[in-house]
């Protein structure tokens, strides 16, 4: 049976006190103090039933334990990998046999040198030097072996080195899930973490591995239990890779500016000893060159092996080509003939296909898909073009032409199955992304939502508009209706510049904040008592001395009262962390960023509400002596909450929830955007459709990537 949350046990209690301090005062008998509790009371629980019901509390076990964590977190990453390993089609039609050799010499530690090294590491188990290769020539492998040879390093450190679109990240990713296949309980979890994200000259490496951790898995985020023996880490993200229950797996070194990748070498050889397991991986000629510092002298990846990834065998890639077109003798398997025969000769076109880029960019672009099987392939592109060497006189010319082939190929339209996003629109939306990622955030290769407004200039300004806007006009309409239209447009232009400036403000200020993964409400909130309750005393006695009336010291306390409940309102709200053995995906944090600034909006706006509908109500029974429980008195309190909905609730809460959350930045920015042309409307639907349905982008945890990092670079030096 599901337990019923005890914020929402709070509103019914305070309810049936309400109700019965409104049954009394119905006698002619009511205790003002009475009704002034009950109302109060009721007053403190609603904001905490509103935050309950719109975003419960954390259902799932808190982890008591690093190495329960360590559990959660593994199944986490095994589902975040094993759905991406299908949406990217790794065995589809089957995987590729990526083969490769030991790394050069000079790029590596000898094989004598980590043979010593782990020998003499303290606890080294009798005998673990019979799994151990003999020399680096037993690195040597292809496909599933992955697991095998890094089990064959002594110090299971371990550099993957290889051509663009060689299928680094593809065998990182197989070794990922064989890892999570071989992990006892409450060991190292295997996790990717691509390094492009990463600045070493402004972020330690472990803060930052931290903070990517706790992006993907919010969960991560929380303060670690109360155990002595894990004292010097603040988060459980952090104290994870304290205790080495994290094997990081860096993807991209070359991905770093040049400038970068030494002094990233330098630090990861300080950050992670020569104890703690490690993959690497790097373009061959970027990694030769980051291992020379600016001084002159070499730096090592501490205590690693390395291998080197090969072409793909010539056969291996011609049946891979026929299969994916319906098998050898089918007539859109025969249209790769004469390319297949190229394979095993020196041209370009063999040169472009004997990486598993090449060859998934070439069956979207000349292969038919499943569902045009049966259909005319006469619009279909024909591969015999890519043996034009007049056309394509180098490998670089085929790569540029496959780049520029296949956005059209992946939005190419289905008569039977109309698509919502053009080629148009999808070359468009997709170039001017790739642009943001290259030029706006430094070349990074993750595609946050929540970084969507950088994209927009003067975002700032553009949420202080909307914010003026969303606030002014509710204001203006119910201010004329009741005052006048000057009144209304002077009362409204106050509040909407107010909210606009603040907004702007804010937006400004927090252009680098990360989404609420949710909020909860807890009973700490207790500030109003030493802040909100004094204000409203002191408020209430210097208006009451300026008005010199009851009213000026009511409406003054009042005030106080309603900041102190704000206080109360706010000190209470913390985040939650959801479980950790969930993957958590770029839609699921949009949502639970929205969750929270509705939240907000909502719990403060009913608050201000309410409590000022009160004040005026009480107010009016004070001067004018009508009974507050009266049908003149309810309608005062009905009209004043409505008024107070408006003129205070709202605007404060859109501001506050606009300062704990990002969505509401992403929505004016989105809106701006799609205006302009550069996305769709369905923003989210679209980068779902691309990473899902297209194979464009890929998803790293929480954020999006273009399926290779050259493919983004390309669309940034595209006109859109």
């Amino acid at each position: 049976m599901r337990r019923v949350p005890k914020q929402v046990g709070l509103l019914y209690v305070a309810l049936v006190v309400a109700f019965l301090a409104l049954y009394i005062a119905s006698g002619h008998k009511a205790d003002s103090l009475v009704t002034i509790v009950s109302t109060f009371t009721t007053l403190l629980a609603l904001p905490a039933a509103v935050v309950a019901v719109i975003r419960p509390g954390k259902t799932g076990r808190a982890p008591a334990h690093l190495g329960d964590m360590a559990d959660q977190l593994a199944q986490a990453v095994r589902q975040q990998w094993e759905a991406e390993a299908r949406l990217r089609r790794l065995n589809d039609p089957f995987p590729l046999p990526v083969a490769w050799e030991a790394a050069d010499a000079d790029l590596v530690e000898s094989w004598t040198h980590l043979k010593e090294l782990a020998e003499d590491w303290p606890g080294q188990s009798p005998g673990a030097d019979c799994a151990w290769a003999l020399s680096p020539a037993g690195l040597a492998g292809k496909g599933g072996d992955i697991i095998q040879v890094f089990e064959r390093v002594p110090t299971r450190r371990l550099v993957v080195l290889g051509e663009p679109g060689a299928g680094k990240t593809m065998l990182l990713i197989r070794l990922l899930l064989a890892l999570l296949e071989h992990r006892q309980p409450g060991g190292p979890v295997p996790v990717l973490f691509p390094l492009a994200s990463w600045d070493p000259d402004q972020e330690d490496l472990y803060a930052w591995m931290a903070d990517e951790l706790a992006q993907d898995h919010p969960a991560l985020r929380a303060p670690i239990p109360a155990d002595p023996r894990q004292a010097g880490s603040s988060t459980q993200a952090r104290a994870l890779l304290v205790q080495r229950l994290v094997l990081p797996i860096l993807d991209g070194l070359d991905e770093l500016p040049e400038n970068l990748r030494a002094r990233a070498l330098n630090a990861i050889n300080q950050a992670l000893p020569a104890r703690q397991l490690l993959v690497l991986s790097s373009r061959t000629a970027e990694y030769r060159s980051a291992l020379t510092t600016p001084a002159g002298t070499t730096v090592l990846l501490n205590g690693a092996a390395g291998i080197r990834l090969l072409p793909l065998d010539p056969t291996k890639a011609a049946a891979y080509l026929e299969r994916d077109a319906g098998g050898s003798g089918t007539r859109a398997a025969n249209r790769w003939n004469r390319v297949t025969a190229a394979l095993s000769t020196d041209t370009p076109v063999a040169r472009a296909l004997s990486t598993p880029l090449g060859l998934f960019l070439a069956r979207t672009i000349y292969n038919p898909r499943l569902d045009e099987r049966l259909s005319d392939m006469s619009d279909l592109s024909d591969p015999n073009v890519l043996l034009d060497q007049v056309r394509f006189p180098t490998r670089q010319d085929i790569d540029a032409h496959l780049f520029a082939a296949f956005i059209p190929a992946a939005y190419r339209p289905h008569p039977d199955q109309p698509t919502p996003w053009s080629v148009q629109q999808a070359q468009c939306t997709l170039t001017f992304l790739a642009e943001h990622l290259e030029h706006t955030l430094g070349g990074t290769p993750n595609l946050a939502w929540w970084q969507l407004p950088r994209a927009l200039p003067r975002q700032a300004l553009a949420t202080g508009l909307a914010a003026g806007l969303v606030t002014a006009l509710p204001i203006t309409l119910l201010t004329w209706l009741q005052s006048g239209l000057s009144i209304g447009l002077e009362f409204g232009g106050v509040v909407g510049f107010t909210c606009a400036a603040m907004a702007g403000v804010i937006a400004w200020s927090a252009r680098d904040t990360n989404p609420s993964s949710g909020i909860r409400w807890s009973w700490r909130g207790k500030s109003w008592l030493t802040v909100g309750l004094p204000f409203g005393l002191v408020f209430g006695f210097i208006a009451g001395g300026v008005v010199q009336t009851v009213r000026g010291w009511l409406y003054g306390t009042m005030t106080g009262l309603v900041v102190g409940l704000l206080f109360a309102l706010m000190g209470g709200v913390r985040s939650v962390h959801p479980d950790l053995d969930k993957a958590v995906g770029p839609g699921t944090v949009l949502r639970r960023d929205r969750r929270t600034f509705l939240a907000i909006t909502l719990a403060v706006g009913i608050t201000g509400a309410i409590t000022f509908g009160i004040a005026e109500a009480y107010g009016s029974t004070i001067l004018f002596g009508i009974s507050f429980w009266s049908l003149a008195g309810i309608r005062s309190l009905f009209t004043s909450a409505l008024y107070a909905w408006f003129t205070f609730g709202i605007p404060l809460g859109f501001i506050l929830g606009l300062a704990r959350s990002v969505w509401m930045r992403f929505l004016v920015a989105r809106t701006a955007l799609a205006t302009a042309g550069h996305v769709p409307w369905r923003f989210m639907s679209f980068l779902a459709d691309a990473h899902e349905g297209r194979g464009v982008l890929r998803q790293a945890g929480a954020v999006y990537q273009f399926r290779h990092l050259d493919l983004q670079r390309h669309l940034a030096q595209r006109e859109p």
